[in-house]
């Protein structure tokens, strides 16, 4: 937990920086546990109206090489279809981010978010359109990629192969919420009931969970 701990700190600290110049009001990091595994760490910080957040997979992080052509397509199609969804959420290869201007705004991105990944769009078209950025890369040389990514083993990709990997990376047991701004951990918690939550509990350490569906 302490290097959970200390992730959120770098990141509420980067959000007072991208995000404004006031002074930064930074409470300790307070962290929930959703049923499904899911790890949620907030870091309230009052000196900004905005808040940002990053759902990162571990599953993502662990490169392996004959995966990569199949998790470049997939970055690909996230990268793509999320700002689509909400204009508050962006893909990086850190993860899915929100960037919010306030907790109204982040509310509204967060539930967007949760239809999304339980239900992603891979779709023939969204395959297509992922497929033909990155040849147009491949061809113009004009983005780096591993040398195992190439226009062969991108075209020979298919929606089993896409779905089969990002059902691999997204396993909410190895996933981390970690929210960032001016939020309150017991605003998560009402979000959280608007995303099928159960229930609320305390364990004996005193640290604070909620259980959750994903």
């Amino acid at each position: 937990m302490k290097n959970l701990k200390n992730i959120s700190i770098a990141i509420a600290l980067l959000v007072s920086v991208q995000f404004s110049y006031a002074q930064s009001v930074m409470k300790a990091p307070v962290s929930y546990k959703l049923k499904s595994g899911m790890t949620v760490i907030v870091a309230e910080n009052s000196g900004t109206q905005k808040v940002f957040s990053v759902l990162s997979f571990e599953g993502a992080s662990k490169y392996v090489d004959e995966k990569a052509s199949v998790q470049e397509l997939v970055n690909t199609i996230l990268t793509q279809q999320l700002p689509e969804v909400n204009q508050s959420l962006s893909f990086t290869d850190k993860g899915i981010n929100v960037a919010a201007a306030n907790a109204d705004q982040f509310e509204d991105a967060l539930a967007a978010m949760s239809s999304y990944i339980t239900a992603p769009q891979f779709t023939d078209e969204a395959l297509a359109k992922a497929k033909a950025e990155i040849l147009s890369h491949i061809t113009a040389q004009d983005k780096y990629y591993t040398k195992s990514i190439t226009a062969l083993s991108v075209q020979n990709l298919n929606l089993n192969d896409v779905n089969a990997y990002y059902s691999a990376m997204a396993n909410p047991a190895t996933a981390y919420l970690t929210i960032a701004g001016n939020i309150k951990p017991a605003k998560i918690k009402s979000y959280a009931k608007a995303i099928n939550q159960i229930k609320v509990t305390d364990d004996q350490s005193s640290k604070t969970y909620f259980v959750a569906n994903y």
